[in-house]
């Protein structure tokens, strides 16, 4: 009997344990893959893809090539030469935006606005708009109000105008401005890799897109110059970002955290042969620019040790060891990387007071100038001298070309720097076509005779939803490149 009483015990923990198993332990459930996924474990990866793959990715590294901030010294036809292909681009489009970044927005933003957590809706809104405007700027006209509906058996989604998007992004970000202002709800914390869940500084970083994008429209057909410039100082002055709030991606030396420019141009994952161009470094060497030290490493060794020596889009003619590094504030193994620059406030302010003005020069629009530059300059650590004030003060005849030049400057490595130039058409860009000191002929002439307008529309797009592709953009990759997207025409 005395055995009986000590089974019995042993006999109904164990069949509670088959009940705890079955509740909690049940084998065909990976712990590691939650059946659902929450608004706090969506946020990491949106922003963590966005940092990487589009905004520090593939746009960025292509338009660098086209805005001459960088040229890739390497043996053609490639992106230097204005050489491209449907696949090119068929990653950042469906891949990095559509499928991993923009899908995922959209269920953040559903679960968010399900469960009253208005800040995380904020958060989804936001990267959803940012991450759209990449990809209408690039490509123009481009599915948007049908593209997440798949589950609703839409899976050729038709293409919104560019003037569309553009109307839902600016609606996007204001409703992220009402929910982040609210914060209602679960707090985002640490998974929100830019500010912590500090909701205040994603409301400013609203306005300031805001402002940047209505300032995007301000020669767009059928729009005001001087309206937009109204709109965008009003989101301005409504609270932009400051110089503490301008939002970074944090990289790590080691690998598979490092900084994406780390890995394209200096540590040899995919080639070294991107290095900032002849006509950047000589740009900034004729205006006697300090910020050059930040954004160009001197040649470490060898015959060229301790000169800024740029490269054009052909092979260099002695070894790239030869050649300037893009400088280690933005190629550092742990650099952090701009996801948008404080300098582009003032600027912002610059430009849309000089629309106001009827393109005249105001005490506004010097103040704000003036403090774009000093904005950039502290960015490095750097006190802005008079006498580099005095030598770039806004002259009347080329104001607008000034403004913009100091703002391409401030905008090293930034994607925004392209829209700018299709834009204003400033600083005034040549193609890329330059030899290299003593050279006798351009190796690998340019594909087209102008910076391309737009890039062209994916291979996955024309394989499987060519009928909604708008027709006035060609086929044909160079002819396609002419082709301007509407804000710019």
């Amino acid at each position: 009997m005395k055995k009986i009483y000590i089974i019995l015990p042993v006999l109904i923990l164990f069949l509670a344990g088959l009940s705890s198993c079955k509740k909690f332990l049940d084998v065909n459930v990976d712990p590691n893959t939650p059946s659902e996924v929450t608004e706090k474990l969506m946020v990491p990866g949106i922003i963590g893809t966005f940092s990487f793959e589009v905004a520090g990715g593939y746009p960025v590294r292509l338009s660098s090539l086209w805005t001459k901030y960088t040229a890739y010294a390497a043996v053609g036809p490639h992106e230097g030469n204005y050489y491209l292909t449907e696949n090119d681009v068929d990653n950042f489009w469906r891949y990095s935006s559509y499928t991993d970044v923009m899908v995922t927005c959209k269920e953040l933003i559903k679960k968010a606005e399900a469960n009253g957590n208005s800040s995380y809706a904020a958060i989804g809104k936001i990267m959803l708009a940012w991450n759209m405007s990449y990809i209408t700027d690039a490509f123009g006209s481009a599915p948007f109000s049908d593209a997440f509906k798949a589950s609703e058996g839409i899976v050729k989604p038709k293409y919104d105008t560019q003037e569309d998007i553009y109307k839902e992004i600016q609606s996007l970000l204001d409703q992220a401005v009402t929910d982040g202002t609210n914060a209602t709800g679960v707090a985002p914390g640490a998974e929100d890799f830019i500010y912590g869940g500090k909701m205040t500084s994603w409301v400013h970083l609203a306005r300031t897109l805001k402002a940047r994008f209505y300032l995007r429209l301000s020669s767009a057909p059928g729009y005001s110059a001087t309206t937009q410039a109204d709109l965008a100082l009003a989101a301005l002055n409504a609270g932009a970002i400051t110089a503490e709030e301008a939002p970074k991606s944090t990289y790590y030396a080691k690998a598979n955290a490092d900084n994406p420019w780390y890995q394209y141009a200096i540590d040899g994952k995919w080639s070294t042969s991107t290095k900032p161009s002849i006509f950047y470094i000589n740009m900034l060497q004729t205006m006697n620019d300090p910020r050059l030290d930040f954004q160009v490493a001197k040649v470490a060794a060898g015959a060229n040790a301790g000169k800024y020596v740029g490269v054009t889009n052909d092979p260099t003619p002695t070894a790239l060891t030869n050649y300037s590094p893009i400088a280690p504030f933005y190629s550092a193994q742990d650099a952090k990387l701009n996801l948008l620059v404080y300098a582009e406030v003032p600027f912002l302010r610059a430009e849309a007071e000089y629309l106001k003005a009827g393109k005249t020069v105001t005490p506004a629009v010097s103040t704000a100038y003036q403090d774009g530059i000093k904005a950039s300059m502290a960015l490095y650590g750097l006190t802005t001298s008079g006498v580099y004030l005095t030598a770039n003060a806004l002259v009347p005849a080329t104001a607008y070309n000034q403004i913009m030049t100091q703002k391409y400057i401030a905008n090293y490595l930034q994607f925004e720097a392209y829209n700018d130039y299709r834009r204003t058409g400033f600083p005034v860009l040549p193609i890329n076509d330059e030899e290299y000191p003593g050279g006798t002929a351009d190796p690998t002439a340019p594909y087209v005779q102008i910076i391309p307008l737009r890039l062209p529309y994916p291979s996955s797009e024309r394989s499987y939803n060519a009928a909604n592709i708008p027709a006035d953009v060609p086929v044909n990759v160079v002819n396609a490149f002419s082709v301007p997207v509407w804000w710019d025409k």
